[in-house]
């Protein structure tokens, strides 16, 4: 029994519209996870910005770290404070002579 043309050409119809909307349906929820506030495009984004934060902190840590080491180092070494006040502020020790050495700024 064969169908009729009619009835055939109104299943093709049925069969494309069905595909259309599966295919627009997987369409959105693809785009919904690739570009959403959740999908995956933010998600990387965020990832990178963490690196790049890690890396901050990082180096900040290092930094701090050094800070720390110097000033232990200038609370237990006298002789370090002792340069920085002749550098600094221009102390001078009882019986040392001081010798002003003027640059030639004319050139």
């Amino acid at each position: 029994m064969a169908q009729k043309p009619a009835v055939q050409a109104q299943k093709r119809i049925m069969t494309r519209k069905r595909l259309l909307i599966v295919g627009g349906m997987t369409l959105a929820v693809i785009a919904f996870i690739l570009f959403s506030p959740y999908g995956i495009v933010t998600r990387l984004g965020l990832a990178r910005e963490a690196s790049a934060l890690q890396g901050d902190v990082d180096e900040m840590r290092r930094v701090e770290d050094s800070l720390r080491a110097a000033i232990r180092h200038l609370e237990t070494d006298t002789t370090e404070i002792e340069r920085l006040a002749r550098e600094r502020y221009g102390y001078v020790r009882e019986g040392e002579e001081v010798f002003i050495i003027k640059r030639d700024t004319t050139q």
